[in-house]
């Protein structure tokens, strides 16, 4: 699945392609949440896009930028 990648251009995208790899790799998003040290309430939003301050600065800055983020995962 190394090869798999994609180019997210809003939260949604990103929490989308997030929440595939979590559940590619049989994980929990309690698992996940508490690795992380979230609450898994947080955890679901980001992975459903919900809009946050720094998520939506983030897309914000790579547009006026004309950056495109890629994801990829870590073989």
């Amino acid at each position: 699945m190394a090869d798999t990648w994609t180019t997210p251009r809003n939260p949604r995208d990103l929490g989308t392609y997030l929440s595939h790899v979590r559940r590619a790799r049989g994980l929990t998003q309690a698992q996940v949440a508490d690795d992380l040290g979230i609450t898994r309430q947080y955890l679901s939003e980001l992975e459903n896009g919900v809009e946050n301050l720094w998520v939506q600065r983030l897309f914000e800055l790579l547009d006026v930028l004309e950056v495109d983020l890629r994801l990829q995962e870590r073989p």
